[in-house]
């Protein structure tokens, strides 16, 4: 019983699970919001980052720079929401009053054409904004030109009411108003120029808004482009007489996209979305960390390559850095963007169906990918990444839901932090492997080889065992979970794809450390009981399976045994490196409270009358203590000069044996197979759909491969199952198959199923409404109406 007891680590997944909830809680004060429990451990791994521009790489706080009309480029000074600053001409003098207002004309459709607002904080003075950075810098550039205060903007707006419009979507990159002025419509639309230079005729020309000339695309695209490329976001602002007639006419964005050439150029506006300083530092990290960051964007190409250089994603220096845009992704195949993927890392005009062919070219790359986002839309791309970080702040709640991690800050920065934290978890789940296994091989060897080299009884019982494994290897589990992320975390690659936490240090250290703390309790055991010899009373037992001399011998093996286990513990807080350091006494404060613990409860247990007779324990003199000390430090110091020597000169010697053994692991061991999971995703929706029309009989049960537990499962996804061989890869169902469906349904006349496809893994419905909609599929093949 005491071996048994001594061998399973019963604390091991106690200690996991509360390591893993602690690491969450961590993150979640520095603005990381994890979802679910085991992301923590897959950021660690994360080798490639995929992260939007606008309010996670940049402040999101837009300020107008720049105003190109035909005749020239103005300058519009201040910087933020504050309305402080003019608009000046190219050689830095402000505009007169009369040019201002003509440009004024001209560009208040950015200010009609907006659906944000700005407010100010009547206490503080500060300049609040409300709805899209964007717009709202278009807002404080009304008041720089002239409106003044947040009143001139609302007068301005009701005097020219809005009677229809099309609000912005990333498919067309525009969006439009109708108001009117005087009795007569006008369109105004402002949007992204690259989509809406080609739809105009003609251009404002001397700033005089209704005196035209035909439009010059060539010189736009190249003002727009040069604007782009000093890292501004351009927009153009157009508008255009809107007939009477359809003025009650419901519009779209092919009211503008197929009207043809109809817009009138009014100008185009250049806005500065700084990057965030701690942006730029944490992609430094991401750089020495070994992690690739890629930056989608819906940006002109320009714009995007430059804020890359700014923010570091790029070299400066790079004479061939290409960004790909979303047009270029589409027109190419899976084979091709897997061609490109790895060595682009800037991805302009990107669509959220451009995010997930990203994404899935990476993961086919055999990347580890998070992938950052806030729509509706990105949810799909979100949920194929193996993070998924949507943001907190602007986000959707679809797009939450469908993450694995929410940044509560909008922050690059905290994804950087969050990878860190996951490092430090899988180093620290190292650390408690590589404590628990060896210390419980000991526990157990230690009872074996009594008997083996015939010790006069067992040197721990299974009430001791217990309280090891329960108290003891909890508590210094839990403290190594608390350690400190290593100075190096950052410094190296990101870990192999695939790699065991059971790796070969791991079973290394299971074989001689536990043959190390097994000899120290052995020798200690022993040596108690030859210095205290059998006494009368010892003599008439017919079996000394317990007496006061037996128990003080087992109270030393029991403290030599725990305090072997906190030396080896201050030992695993460094895995590689040496422990003999001056952190060793100040980076964890938590592994002293656990020690100072540890020892009050065994002194406790070893002194107290009626208690220690529980633990089969009795007071020991100090030669014990001195021997229970020595031992411990004779095992501390072993295993800092094992940390050289093992790897370099014995581990090589014993590598290839563990590799066998690992090789050798059960499947079940290993971890979720891939097409196991797929076909028992199969094999749920099947029984499930059975369930729903009520024609499942009564349910049996079996074994879980996945996930260790007996589930129920209907005797007719038992025939489709793996096990009964009729369910093939991919989710076709063999003849043989359907003919036990059937049988098991009372459906007649599913023998013949071909054409029958049931759902792969990623296929699966993920909610009811995605059943029913795939069940109104599934059903006419089935032969069973009304399933939808």
């Amino acid at each position: 019983v005491s071996i048994a007891v001594a061998i399973i680590p019963e604390g091991l997944p106690a200690v996991v699970t509360i390591s893993l909830a602690l690491a969450m809680q961590l993150m979640a004060s520095k603005n990381a919001i994890i979802r679910k429990l085991p992301a923590i451990e897959t950021l660690g791994s994360i080798s490639t980052i995929c992260s939007d521009k606008t309010g996670t790489l940049t402040k999101n706080e837009m300020t107008v720079q720049k105003i190109q009309t035909a005749k020239a480029q103005y300058n519009v000074t201040g910087v933020g929401y504050m309305p402080d600053g003019k608009v000046q001409d190219p050689s830095g003098a402000d505009l007169s009053s009369e040019h201002s207002q003509r440009l004024w004309a001209m560009l208040e459709g950015a200010v009609l054409n907006n659906g944000s607002g700005l407010n100010q904080d009547a206490k503080t003075g500060q300049w609040i904004p409300v709805g899209y950075p964007t717009e709202v810098s278009l807002l404080t550039l009304g008041m720089k030109m002239g409106l003044q205060s947040i009143a001139g903007i609302e007068k301005c707006q009701k005097a020219k009411p809005k009677v229809n419009g099309v609000p912005f979507a990333s498919e067309h990159k525009f969006m439009c108003q109708v108001h009117e002025d005087n009795g007569k419509l006008f369109c105004h639309v402002k949007g992204a120029p690259d989509r809406l230079i080609p739809l105009c005729k003609d251009q404002v020309v001397d700033d005089t808004d209704g005196k035209t000339a035909p439009m010059d695309q060539a010189f736009w695209q190249e003002q727009a482009r040069q604007m782009a490329s000093l890292g501004l976001r351009t927009l153009a602002i157009c508008k255009f007489a809107f007939p009477e007639a359809r003025r009650k006419e419901e519009m779209d964005a092919d009211t503008i996209l197929k009207g043809g050439q109809q817009l009138t150029m009014m100008g185009i506006v250049a806005i500065l979305d700084p990057p965030r300083p701690e942006a730029i530092t944490a992609i430094k990290i991401a750089h020495e960390a070994g992690i690739v960051v890629k930056m989608i964007t819906g940006d002109h190409p320009e714009t995007a390559m430059a804020i890359g250089k700014m923010l570091g994603i790029i070299d400066p220096a790079a004479a061939h850095a290409k960004a790909y845009t979303g047009p270029e992704l589409d027109a190419m195949s899976d084979e091709q963007i897997e061609g490109i993927v790895l060595d682009c890392n800037i991805f302009a005009r990107a669509s959220p169906e451009n995010k997930i062919a990203i994404v899935k070219a990476l993961k086919a790359k055999g990347e580890i990918t998070s992938m950052t986002g806030d729509g509706v839309n990105d949810a799909p791309a979100l949920k194929a990444a193996n993070i998924g970080v949507a943001m907190g702040i602007t986000g959707t709640d679809v797009s939450k839901e469908a993450a694995k991690m929410v940044l509560a800050d909008d922050n690059f920065a905290t994804i950087v932090e969050a990878i860190c934290e996951g490092r430090r978890v899988w180093d620290n789940l190292v650390k408690i492997l590589l404590y628990n296994m060896p210390v419980n091989l000991a526990q157990g060897l230690s009872v074996f080889f009594s008997y083996v080299i015939d010790v006069e009884t067992v040197p721990l019982t299974a009430m001791q065992v217990l309280y090891v494994n329960m108290i003891t290897s909890v508590t210094m589990g839990l403290m190594l979970a608390m350690e400190p992320a290593e100075d190096t975390i950052m410094k190296r690659p990101p870990r192999a794809k695939g790699k065991r936490l059971f790796g070969k240090l791991v079973m290394w250290n299971c074989l001689w450390v536990s043959a190390l703390i097994v000899t120290c309790v052995l020798v200690v055991f022993t040596w108690n009981l030859r210095d205290n010899p059998k006494d009368e009373d010892d003599q008439r037992r017919t079996s000394a399976i317990s007496s006061p001399r037996i128990d003080k011998a087992r109270a030393e093996a029991f403290n030599m045994l725990v305090f072997a286990e906190i030396a080896y513990a201050l030992n695993c807080r460094y895995t590689k490196d040496t422990s003999i350091r001056k952190e060793l006494f100040t980076g964890n404060k938590w592994c002293w409270i656990a020690i100072a613990v540890t020892v009050v409860l065994q002194i406790f247990l070893t002194y107290t009358p009626e208690v220690n007779s529980v633990f089969s324990n009795r007071g020991i003199d100090g030669i014990s203590w001195v021997r229970i000390l020595v031992g411990a430090v004779i095992v501390f110091f072993v295993v800092e000069f094992m940390k050289f020597v093992g790897p370099r000169f014995m581990l090589p010697v014993v590598r290839p044996l563990f590799s066998a053994c690992l090789n050798a692991t059960p499947p079940a061991l290993q971890g979720p197979n891939r097409e196991n999971e797929e076909d028992l995703q199969n094999v749920r929706f099947i029984a499930t759909s059975a369930s729903t029309m009520g024609l499942a009989p009564p349910v049996h049960h079996r074994p879980s491969v996945m996930h260790g537990r007996r589930e129920p499962v209907s005797p007719a996804a038992v025939a489709l199952s793996p096990e009964g061989g009729h369910l093939g890869k991919g989710g076709n169902i063999s003849p043989i198959g359907a003919a036990k469906v059937s049988a098991q349904l009372g459906v007649p006349g599913m023998a013949s199923t071909r054409g029958l496809q049931f759902p792969s893994a990623n296929q699966y419905p993920a909610n009811n409404t995605q059943m029913t909609q795939m069940g109104g599929v599934v059903a006419p093949s089935m032969g069973v109406p009304g399933m939808g």
